[in-house]
């Protein structure tokens, strides 16, 4: 297989060609892709602000002005494409984006170079997908790449499994759920009304919860902490309290329950790992496992793809995808330190 018109660089950004750079930064690549706003994909947004045009989804937009709520919606070099909307670049390059299903916001990328040649990105993603980006050449993410990595139960008995277990925990006192930037809001929306008790969160996060309310989320209402319904509830022991990215968890030990709620299998046969009777995690994953993954390599209609490498199982998921799928030849990502 010859180099790749598309490749991952050691930082994890993505390479679509030679101008577009997806979710990270490097010289002479004038467009960044933000295909969401996952800590592991802002790798020097900072940087990138000063150098690159920014195409993103107008959700992903919407969340960083408020995390950042500084600059950026004063920006002319941030731009909101729509689902399916062909964006023109400069080139000739005609961009798509379209939903992965792993956060608000999150969506895959292609990119129809001048000469015809499509090619794209999974970014992160869930399973099942509405639409799916069609490609000659993808980058496809590489998390659960490992033939050992299959689900045996659905997401839908894990958001079971969490609604029980804090319904169950709050006869015994107050919840504490901890979990990654939209898998938090997965877990209110989980929750809903159900749990019959305030659900407390900084201002910061109702800040963030209220980009997805905006955005069509029927998730139910947060209290602030220091709210006088806030100061009622812990005063009474009785509520849910979730953290996410910025709150920090509590470094004293918790009296009450304690669950993670984690956006990766905790195991292959449940959702559920139990530490104690106060300690718990829950897998609410919002990724594809191994075999959605082929099934996503193979709806794309991708006949040469790069495993991202930068994950724990890009080697394996290229052997599996050349044994597994007939005419898909794959390779793991060079991991270069620079422009490929």
């Amino acid at each position: 297989m010859p180099d790749p018109i598309v490749d991952v660089l050691a930082s994890g950004a993505v390479c679509l060609g030679s101008k577009v750079m997806c979710d990270g930064f490097a010289e002479g690549y004038p467009f960044r892709v933000q295909t969401h706003v996952h800590a592991d994909h802002m790798s020097e947004f900072d940087k990138s602000k000063g150098f690159q045009d920014f195409l993103m989804s107008p959700e992903t937009y919407a969340l960083l002005v408020a995390e950042r709520n500084a600059d950026l919606e004063f920006r002319d070099n941030l731009h909101q494409v729509g689902r399916g909307v062909e964006h023109m670049l400069d080139d000739g390059s005609k961009l798509f984006l379209l939903p992965s299903n792993h956060m608000l916001g999150s969506c895959q990328v292609a990119l129809e170079l001048p000469d015809g040649l499509r090619i794209g990105y999974s970014s992160d993603f869930g399973w099942p997908l509405d639409e799916i980006i069609q490609v000659d050449e993808l980058v496809v993410d590489s998390t659960y790449g490992s033939p050992r990595s299959v689900r045996r139960y659905t997401q839908a008995e894990a958001e079971e499994c969490l609604s029980n277990l804090v319904c169950e925990r709050l006869r015994h006192g107050s919840v504490h759920v901890n979990a990654h930037r939209g898998t938090i809001e997965r877990v209110l929306h989980v929750l809903g009304v159900n749990v019959g008790v305030p659900i407390l969160a900084s201002e910061r996060l109702i800040r963030e919860v209220e980009v997805y309310q905006n955005h069509g989320f029927a998730i139910g209402d947060l209290y602030e902490l220091n709210s006088d319904a806030g100061q009622s509830a812990m005063e009474e022991q009785s509520y849910v309290r979730l953290y996410s990215k910025g709150d920090g968890f509590r470094n004293e030990p918790i009296g009450e329950t304690s669950i993670t709620c984690s956006a990766y299998m905790a195991n292959e046969d449940g959702p559920l790992m139990t530490y104690s009777d106060r300690a718990y995690r829950v897998a609410l994953s919002n990724h594809a496992d191994f075999n959605e993954t082929l099934r996503y390599v193979k709806k794309t209609g991708a006949k040469k793809v790069v495993t991202d490498n930068t994950r724990s199982h890009g080697v394996e998921l290229a052997i599996a995808i050349n044994k597994c799928l007939l005419g898909v030849q794959a390779q793991p990502s060079t991991n270069n330190p620079g422009s490929p």
